[in-house]
């Protein structure tokens, strides 16, 4: 404390005057851990003796108090940032453990480091061992243009890491370039990721700031780095493991899995569409004798040129498998019949004047069918392709046969013509609701009084089945439902003793009992939400729409009737008419039975899927007010006898 004469206190000090000159001063230092970090200090310019013995007191407590104000404060603010550090690694540990995918993974991390710390530039690069240079795989920050890029091993802050396998630090002195991504870069951390003793890449955080990084976040970056060593040496394990459950061992392409995955999933997309695809079939002629006379080796090394020629040869969006032994296969998306058949010949000719193949005198009997003109589902058109393909067999091989060749032929392709002519301007409407109810049977009493049978009949039957199964594939639950609950119903129905003729209705109403749901909105179909009302009522129109459907083929009055009342409830609660009791037809009751197992133990968009107890319950549950007890009794009395059936829906 200086009371008065401070220019004589400055002066035996030695302090340098700044600003106006004080009359007397008041100040006391502000002590942190016994050391101090700052001053809380009074002055008065225009009068001496203004300050006492107790305002340094009171600045002394003041200080005091300041001190522990500022040490909650630093406290505080390091509680937080180590919850924000926290947080991050544990959003970063869910990324690497929940992701498969290394590149989604490494995009979702430098998002996360970016949101976390607002570095300049952040990225992942991973070494390419063929080339011996980083590749920049991911990448985040104020300024993103690195993406791509390659960086040859021991070029740059970068290069040098991936060469050294050693973390580098590096700030800028004397305004140099410091060698990172960013020309302007002021400071860079460069981190090997590194699994065991193999490098798998290197983490480059760069800033335009200078000693932009405090030790805690290199800390936590190099932990980053750890985490990422482990999550990117799983996930490419699963990416190997993955490629090598879908690659034949043996020829390096798609295995039979892979191809009867890739079938359905274009057979959904074609049938939603309307589009056509194509399936080729190609056995190798005079295989044996290779195997025979030059041994299982030379086999080998046979059905691997096949293979490279085949994969070389088709176009990328085509899927080539190894069928069995040596049999291979094509899909041939958005492909039709003389498309399929030009690039069949193509093949053919290639296998038969390649120089090793030719040699040993093989060659490739191919057989071809194109949806939908030669089948309605996947499995029709792989086996009038395997129909095809021994029919060019039988000619003497190195042939490329069609249906319309092998006498398959002309009736049957006249046949889908007809059927797919009829359905498929229908089903290509921009939209279809119920409302097309009317223009739907008027199509199809139209095909059977034009069909080429003499009522029609057959025509009618395919061109249902047609659009049952376009049905299923609209819903996410919904392919092989059909055949499932035709499956359970039939068993319940022979267990009841149905007659005959009744039971053969009961399965086919059982397979196409939700034909109507064509004319419901996929997006109703698929809601995971509440559906509103009015959705509602579309859904529920389905059994009357399927009924109406059903009812244009001739003799199919029974059939209809089954369908149109399925979702009726035995205490009366149910719909389209509110029947009750033994007034809902029994086929009805089995059906509506059926289904609801199947439901239950299937996996839908808006429930999950139940266990075969926990179904059984359900249906013991709701025994006489939704469903027939005698019904239920039976079905579940079948299903203690016996392991229940696997439902593909």
């Amino acid at each position: 404390m200086i009371r008065n004469d401070v220019e004589k206190f400055r002066a035996k000090l030695g302090v340098v005057k700044t600003g106006r000159p004080a009359r007397c001063f008041c100040g006391v230092p502000i002590f942190m851990y016994g050391r101090a970090v700052g001053i809380m200090a009074a002055l008065n310019y225009d009068r001496e003796f203004v300050y006492e013995q107790r305002d340094l007191d009171v600045m002394k407590t003041a200080a005091g108090q300041v001190a522990v104000a500022m040490e909650n404060a630093r406290l505080f603010a390091e509680e937080q940032r180590r919850s924000k550090y926290l947080e991050f690694i544990n959003n970063v540990s869910k990324t690497a453990i929940s992701s498969q995918e290394p590149e989604a993974m490494m995009a979702d991390i430098v998002s996360d480091i970016q949101n976390t710390f607002r570095y300049d530039h952040i990225g992942i690069g991973i070494l390419d061992y063929a080339t011996k240079d980083i590749e920049i795989k991911a990448e985040a920050g104020t300024t993103e243009k690195a993406l791509g890029r390659r960086i040859p091993l021991g070029v740059g802050i970068l290069g040098r890491v991936a060469r050294t396998g050693e973390m580098q630090l590096v700030h800028s002195t004397g305004g140099g370039r410091l060698l990172g991504i960013l020309p302007e870069a002021k400071s860079v951390v460069s981190i090997p990721i590194a699994y065991g003793d193999t490098l798998l890449g290197v983490l480059n955080v760069e800033s335009r700031r200078e000693n932009a990084f405090a030790p805690q976040e290199i800390l936590i970056l190099r932990t980053l780095a750890d985490l990422l060593a482990t999550a990117l040496h799983n996930a490419f394990v699963f990416q190997k493991m993955q490629q090598q459950s879908i690659t034949d061992g043996l020829t390096g392409i798609k295995t039979r899995r892979f191809f009867n995955e890739a079938l359905q999933s274009e057979w959904k997309r074609a049938s939603r569409s309307g589009r056509p695809f194509s399936v080729v079939l190609i056995d190798l002629d005079k295989f044996k004798n290779v195997n025979d006379t030059m041994g299982h080796l030379e086999g080998d090394l046979v059905l691997a040129r096949i293979g490279r020629i085949l994969e070389q040869k088709s176009r990328q969006s085509n899927v080539v498998a190894r069928y069995g032994g040596d049999e291979f296969v094509i899909l041939m998306p958005e492909t039709g019949v003389e498309q399929a058949q030009i690039l069949s010949e193509r093949l053919r000719l290639w296998i038969a004047t390649d120089t090793v193949l030719n040699e040993r005198q093989i060659t490739g009997s191919f057989g071809v069918a194109t949806f939908p003109v030669h089948g309605a589902s996947a499995e029709d058109i792989v086996r009038i392709a395997d129909m095809g393909m021994y029919a060019a067999k039988r000619t003497g091989g190195n042939h490329v046969s069609t249906p319309e060749e092998f006498g398959h032929g002309d009736g049957l392709l006249a046949h889908r013509q007809f059927v797919s002519t009829f359905l498929e301007s229908f089903l290509q409407r921009e939209h279809i609701g119920p409302e097309s109810i009317t223009d739907l049977v008027a199509m199809l009493e139209k095909m059977a009084a034009s069909g080429h049978e003499p009522n029609g009949t057959d025509a009618l039957m395919d061109a249902v089945r047609i659009l049952n199964q376009t049905a299923e594939a609209r819903e996410v639950s919904g392919p092989g439902h059909g055949e499932a609950v035709a499956e359970y119903a039939e068993a319940i129905g022979r267990e009841l003793r149905m007659p005959p003729d009744e039971l053969v209705d009961l399965i086919q109403a059982a397979r196409l009992h939700d034909v109507g749901k064509i004319l419901v909105p996929e997006l109703v179909l698929n809601k995971e939400e509440k559906l509103t009302p009015e959705e509602r009522r579309m859904i529920q129109l389905h059994a009357a729409l399927g009924s109406r459907i059903v009812g244009t083929i001739p003799g199919s009055a029974r059939i209809a009737s089954f369908i149109h009342h399925h979702h009726e409830h035995f205490d009366g609660s149910g719909y389209p008419d509110k029947l009750r009791g033994d007034a809902i037809p029994l086929a009805s009751r089995i059906i509506a039975l059926a289904e609801a197992y199947v439901y239950l133990t299937s996996d839908r968009p808006y429930a999950p899927k139940r266990t075969h107890i926990q179904a059984c319950a359900e249906l013991e549950n709701h025994s006489g007010t939704q469903f027939d007890g005698m019904v239920v009794r039976t079905f579940l009395s079948q299903l203690k006898r016996a392991k229940p059936v696997s439902s593909g829906a």
